[in-house]
């Protein structure tokens, strides 16, 4: 691991800290005999010793599991737990976990949002550190989404640039794309039109038909008439047809007002069918 990498790491965990202490109200101890000090009512810097000896010790029995599997999984937990308490223990714990292993990027995904909240650039700057491009474009996955509610179009650029065929990326996608059907829909369909056949295209389409729909549905449905792509036409005409179906009978009517002949066919084919 580079050395600005583990600094990055480390002023995350540090970050992570400081908001976790900030808002958080002082107890005051009533007034009269002082209680008994016992290892569960110790005045808070005595327990928090305690606590982040514990986890040391919790630390040093993990690095000793002799199975893999295991042992991340005790090492991901010490740093959970010692994220806000003891950001250096934590960091420790981090380094541990084998590279790509999915407690490593839960953790790294997490760091990446808590980052990108406070500094989208730098999060970014963070993310290009990593040791993996599997790391990198799972920590650029949840930053696009931190960034998606002021800048779909910038969110949606780094998925298009940094991102991997996977899961991750196809949640993050269909995220970006809710943000981004609220604000600029006929972008959000011009970006998710262009994406190879698939599934992901398919549910990409029915996100922001849908979003567009209950927004302005004059404005979808002659995007719709205006589709020169035959096969996105039909995805994106099925997914007008499974909203269609379930607006009022008045509501309908208005939809196909809009239609070119070729929509309001389809439309008229999947009433008929749904009737059947």
């Amino acid at each position: 691991m580079t050395l600005r990498l583990q600094s990055c790491i480390c002023l995350s965990f540090l970050l992570i800290a400081a908001c976790g202490r900030s808002g958080k109200s002082e107890r005051r101890e009533d007034e009269g005999a002082r209680p008994e000090v016992t290892r569960s009512n110790r005045p808070p810097r005595e327990a928090t010793l305690d606590k982040k000896e514990e986890l040391r010790e919790e630390l040093a029995k993990a690095r000793m599991s002799g199975e893999p599997e295991k042992r991340d999984k005790l090492l991901a937990q010490v740093a959970w737990n010692a994220m806000e308490l003891d950001p250096e223990l934590a960091r420790e714990a981090f380094e541990c976990l084998m590279l790509e292993s999915p407690d490593r990027i839960a953790l790294l995904q997490h760091f990446a949002m808590r980052m990108a909240d406070a500094n989208p650039d730098e999060a970014l700057k963070w993310a290009a550190t990593l040791e993996s491009e599997r790391e990198m474009a799972a920590a650029r996955a949840r930053i696009a989404l931190v960034i998606a509610d002021a800048d779909p179009a910038r969110a949606a650029n780094l998925l298009s640039e940094f991102g991997l065929a996977n899961r991750e990326f196809d949640v993050a996608v269909v995220q970006v794309l809710q943000h981004w059907s609220d604000k600029s829909p006929q972008d959000a369909a011009a970006w998710v039109a262009v994406f190879p056949p698939g599934e992901l295209r398919k549910a990409g389409l029915e996100t922001v038909v849908s979003e567009w729909l209950g927004n302005d549905p004059q404005a979808a449905i002659t995007w719709l008439s205006a589709m020169g792509d035959e096969q996105v036409w039909m995805e994106a005409g099925d997914a007008v047809a499974k909203k269609f179906l379930k607006q009022t009978p008045e509501t309908r009517e208005s939809w196909l007002g809009y239609a070119d002949p070729r929509v309001r066919e389809k439309l008229s084919h999947a009433l008929r069918y749904s009737s059947e």
